[in-house]
C-alpha cells in the first residue's frame, strides 16, 4: 500500500515547534521562508513553520503505541519504548530489543524483521554501513500562499509572558528564593497549514537492497506494521505533533485534505501550501492513471478526481485504507 495525503489545517494559538530560547527567558517559534506569487511578481516571506522532522518525531510515537498493542509487540528497539527514533551509535553493531534479546546490525533484512521501527522509520548503523530510507516522509507545515496573500501586513506571531510559581509549605509564594517565580514569553501563532505525507508501506517488511526478494516478514505481521503506520495518522493530525502540548494544545481542525493509495508506487500530490493543490494533484492523478497507474482516491470537503470517495474525517480515511488492507489491496512485494 502506497499513500499520499495533502490537505489543509488551521492552526490557532499554537507553539509547536520552538527553536532559540536556550538559556534565556523568551522562546521564539520555528520560522522558515517561502515563495509567494504577487500580481507583481514574487515574494520571499518569513512564516512560522513545523518541520517535517517533528511531523515525522509524533508519527513515530504514534505508530510505537499502535504496534504494541499488537501480538508483535516486542519486535521494536528499546529505544523505540522512550519514543526515540531508531538511531544507532558510530561503535553500535548491536541493538537491543523491547524484550531484551539482541539483533546483529549486519544485514538490512534480519534488522527490519525483527525492529519495526527501523522497517517503517529507517535507521543508520554507521559501523557496519547498513541503511534504510524511511517508508514515512513528511514535509514541513507552513501557512498556505492563499492565507499568506490574505493577511498581508498582519501579525502572525506573538509573544505571550507566562510565570512559573514555587509555593512554600504553607501555600505561599517564596520571596527570597531565586525558583519562587520565574516569568518567561513564548511566541505562539496562527493561521491556515498547508500539509503532505508519503507513506510507501508497500515496501514494509521488505529491504530495500533487494526489493525482488520480497517480504522477510509473515503477513501477518506485515498487515499489523502498515495498520499501525496508517493509525498513527490519527493522533498526528487532531493536534499530536509538536511541542508544548501540554500547556498550549493547539486549536486545530481539519479544513480539507486529498489522498491517493494504491499497491505501487505512485507519484506524490502536491502540497497544500499551494493554492492550486486539489486542482494539480487532480491531474496528476488523472495522467498517472492514463499511463497505467491504478489508483484509489479519497476526498474530505473538496472535489477531487471525479471517483474520489468522500470521507468525513482522517479516521474515515484510515477506516477505509484498512478495509483496502484487509481485502488484499495492499501488494505483496513492494
Amino acid at each position: 500500500m502506497y499513500v499520499r495525503i495533502s490537505g489543509r489545517v488551521r492552526l490557532n494559538a499554537h507553539s509547536l515547534n520552538a527553536q532559540g530560547g536556550g538559556g534565556s527567558n523568551y522562546v521564539e517559534v520555528t520560522k522558515a521562508k517561502v515563495t509567494v506569487k504577487t500580481d507583481s511578481g514574487w515574494a520571499i516571506v518569513e512564516v512560522p513553520a513545523i518541520t517535517g522532522n517533528m511531523v515525522k518525531h509524533w508519527h513515530f510515537a504514534g505508530f510505537v503505541d499502535y504496534f504494541r498493542k499488537t501480538p508483535f509487540k516486542d519486535n521494536l528497539t528499546e529505544r523505540a519504548l522512550r519514543y526515540n527514533g531508531t538511531r544507532f551509535g558510530q561503535g553500535e553493531t548491536r541493538a537491543r530489543k523491547a524484550d531484551g534479546t539482541e539483533v546483529e546490525l549486519r544485514n538490512e533484512g534480519d534488522i527490519i524483521a525483527n525492529l519495526a521501527d527501523a522497517d517503517v522509520h529507517g535507521f543508520l548503523a554507521p559501523n557496519t554501513g547498513v541503511r534504510r530510507v524511511s517508508l514515512v516522509k513528511t514535509s514541513f507545515i507552513v501557512p498556505t500562499e492563499d492565507f499568506i496573500r490574505a493577511v498581508e501586513g498582519e501579525r502572525l506571531i506573538s509573544a505571550v509572558k507566562h510565570n512559573r510559581v514555587d509555593v512554600n509549605e504553607n501555600g505561599a509564594i517564596g520571596s527570597r528564593d531565586d525558583t519562587a517565580q520565574m516569568i518567561f514569553s513564548r511566541e505562539y501563532t496562527t493561521g491556515v497549514y498547508g500539509f503532505s505525507v508519503v507513506l510507501d508501506l508497500g515496501l514494509v517488511g521488505v529491504p530495500q537492497s533487494n526489493t525482488a526478494g520480497g517480504s522477510v516478514i509473515n503477513d501477518k505481521e506485515r498487515e499489523a506494521r502498515i495498520e499501525s503506520a496508517l493509525k498513527a495518522l490519527i493522533p498526528m493530525l487532531s493536534g499530536y505533533l509538536g511541542a508544548n502540548l501540554a500547556r498550549s494544545f493547539p486549536l486545530i481542525k481539519i479544513e480539507e485534505f486529498i489522498a491517493v493509495a494504491s499497491d505501487e508506487p505512485i507519484p506524490a500530490l502536491v502540497h497544500g501550501f499551494y493554492e492550486d493543490y486539489v486542482e494539480a494533484s487532480g491531474a496528476i492523478v488523472r495522467n498517472a492513471r492514463q499511463l497505467g497507474f491504478n489508483i484509489k482516491a479519497f476526498a474530505h470537503n473538496t472535489d477531487f478526481v471525479e471517483d474520489a470517495e468522500k470521507v468525513s474525517s482522517v479516521e474515515g480515511l484510515v477506516n477505509k485504507l484498512i478495509e483496502m488492507l484487509d481485502n488484499g489491496s495492499s501488494g505483496g512485494k513492494g
